[in-house]
């Protein structure tokens, strides 16, 4: 082999008889890559075909129990305002959901708070089925089960319309994976007085999608409005991680692009890598839920008897052309004797110097043509050299600019600490870490009339588009804190102003307070953020109770609702974002919530800076040299 590949280097003439050979079996080749190309589209075509079929048939008879559910709780909703004066009936009214229809599994009646004193605060007659296929009852409504804040709950409350909430884990009810159907009760006076419920299992959606195999490699998913996984081939992802946070995305960007089409209500065909292997993903969505179904099928698998194919016809063409290259061969050699100083100029290209002078050729055969040749190739050399030398320094601008812009940004932010020498009623510091260059991470603070106001967002993203979300919402907060006085009003004002032209649909998640030096009062609004964590000077370490309010930038006009409580001296506030307790290490383990706690348990006599230093170090600890997937920023403060 090693004395075939020399003398293919040194014989001009067997190179000739390769290239004429080529030339010779070009239009045989082209006419069997149209032939195999026309096969691979009638396949492509027919499996196209196939899962459409499939997934349309699953996706009818996902919607036609949607809709009997829907059916179901309507037709009964009408008994309800019927019967208010007797709470005890409505069991009775969750027991016949379950027996109108075979998919439901538990249904419940969610009044209002104190709807019925004689009932207690919380009131909701809650019907289910048992494993051995008989209905019970029991009233929800506890001090552990808080129904009112959950979503199936506050969000048709908020819409004022019918919901079918986000599969979820319901720890206190039926105890299963399931949805929930939410229907909004209304008195003669247009106030709502109850949530009418009806909730399906998982277990059959998985059971409809994983029916669903063209192939015997098929790979099935289904996944929710935010791109949670409902069903996967990895029961740990169900409910737990994000079509768009998989480890398959890190070899293939191109599911981030069929992840957002799918949330976006869209159907179709795309492809993808993984581990190695080519996918074809069909895709169709759950119209009146909001999800995504998919399959995934093999490349090999669609392809497999046109790839049989194609490899017998290679080998059998590879065999021919071997045969005509050698009688090439043999006829070119005695037209290509005067090639030596040709030869002797191309190998002196070949070592780089590509200015290197070419021999002149008087014939006017294909000598020439291969010398013109030559020649064009060696102009498109240096060509090439002098732009890869502008792309290079162009490259290097791009990057100088990026770190003067990360200079700027954190400009933006405090960073003298302490921030107040001249109080001695209040110790802060605080630490922001973007992800890349620059990132989407924020926070401010500031004192006026003894009042300490004090912002930590998120902004959804990373890079420079986060960035100027971020640069807008941190000059916004304190052009705004300047003409409101409560955090709620000062949320709700940032939120109608990010959700002006939001085109881009980013928002910013955000904790906002105000602290009345003097009285210890704090007033505070959370649009969507981590809760903070409050270190009392007892010792005390816990989550502080924070309302279930939207993100801002999402919908302009929603009413924020601010929340106050008073700080005994010697408090401590921990506040953070989600790149903290999302660290992620080489295992994909998070820092979460719990490390956090244990954490801020060990420093809570310790002062904010070295509160925020053990942290750091304590996720660097537990990171292990991984790479940063996300900004942490962290602020802590004592109310002295």
């Amino acid at each position: 082999m090693k004395k075939l590949k020399r003398m293919i280097e040194r014989s001009f003439s067997l190179r000739m008889s390769l290239y004429i050979l080529v030339m010779a079996a070009s239009v045989f080749i082209l006419a069997f890559w149209g032939y195999f190309q026309q096969a691979r589209i009638s396949v492509r075509e027919e499996a196209m075909e196939q899962a459409q079929v499939k997934l349309d048939n699953t996706i009818l008879q996902i919607d036609k129990v949607l809709s009997s559910v829907e059916t179901a709780v309507q037709n009964l909703s009408w008994l309800v305002a019927d019967k208010l004066d007797y709470p005890d009936y409505m069991y009775a009214l969750t027991q016949q959901v379950l027996r109108s229809n075979p998919h439901v599994v538990g249904s419940a009646i969610a009044f209002e708070p104190s709807f019925y004193p004689e009932k207690g605060v919380l009131f909701s007659p809650y019907s289910f089925r048992t494993e051995d296929g008989s209905i019970r009852s029991k009233q929800l409504g506890t001090e552990d089960y808080e129904y009112h804040y959950m979503d199936w709950y506050q969000i048709p409350k908020l819409l004022g319309k019918p919901y079918w909430s986000e599969p979820y884990y319901d720890d206190g009810g039926a105890n299963v994976i399931m949805t929930t159907f939410s229907l909004p009760l209304y008195d003669m006076d247009g106030e709502m007085y109850a949530i009418f419920t009806a909730d399906i299992s998982l277990e059959w959606f998985a059971e409809k999608v994983n029916e669903i195999k063209l192939y015997p490699n098929s790979i099935n998913y289904m996944i929710g409005r935010g791109g949670t996984f409902l069903v996967s081939d990895h029961k740990e992802a169900i409910l737990n991680e994000s079509f768009f946070a998989r480890p398959l995305l890190e070899g293939d960007k191109r599911m981030l692009d069929i992840g957002h089409r799918m949330i976006n209500g869209e159907s179709g065909m795309s492809t993808f890598e993984r581990d190695g292997e080519e996918y074809y993903l069909f895709f169709a969505p759950v119209t009146s839920t909001g999800w995504s179904v998919s399959v995934a099928c093999l490349y090999s698998d669609i392809f497999a008897s046109v790839d049989g194919m194609r490899n017998m016809m290679i080998a059998l063409s590879f065999i021919g052309l071997l045969l005509l290259a050698w009688v090439c061969y043999l006829t070119i050699r005695r037209l290509t004797a005067p090639l030596t100083r040709f030869a002797e100029s191309a190998t002196e290209i070949a070592q780089g110097n590509f200015n290197a002078t070419l021999p002149d050729i008087i014939s006017k055969d294909e000598m020439k043509t291969l010398r013109d040749s030559f020649e064009s190739m060696q102009q498109s050399l240096v060509s090439y050299i002098d732009e890869l030398k502008q792309t290079t320094a162009s490259k290097e601008r791009i990057e100088s600019e990026l770190r003067i812009a990360r200079e700027i940004q954190m400009g933006m932010v405090p960073k003298m600490f302490p921030p107040f020498p001249e109080r001695d009623d209040v110790d802060l510091y605080a630490q922001l870490i973007p992800a890349k260059e620059v990132g989407g991470d924020l926070y401010d603070f500031f004192i006026e009339d003894d009042k300490f106001y004090f912002i930590v967002g998120d902004v959804s993203g990373k890079g420079v588009p986060a960035s100027l979300v971020m640069a807008v919402t941190c000059r916004l907060f304190r052009t705004v804190a300047a003409h409101f006085h409560t955090p709620a009003e000062i949320i709700t004002a940032l939120n109608d102003t990010l959700s002006e032209n939001n085109e881009s649909n980013m928002f910013c998640t955000a904790f906002l307070g105000v602290i009345d030096l003097k009285t210890g009062v704090m007033r505070y609004c959370n649009a969507g953020h981590n809760a903070p964590v409050i270190v009392f000077p007892s010792g005390k370490v816990e989550f502080m109770e924070v309302l279930p309010n939207l993100p801002l930038g999402l919908f302009g006009g929603f009413p924020y609702e601010g929340q106050e409580c008073t700080l005994e001296r010697g408090t401590s506030i921990f506040l953070y974002t989600d790149g903290v307790t999302e660290a992620e290490n080489k295992e994909k383990a998070l820092y979460s919530d719990e490390r956090l706690l244990q954490q801020l348990v060990v420093t809570q006599k310790e002062s904010p800076r070295s509160m925020v230093d053990s942290v750091l170090v304590d996720i660097e600890s537990h990171v292990d040299g991984a790479d940063q997937s996300d900004d942490i920023t962290i602020m802590s403060f004592n109310y002295k």
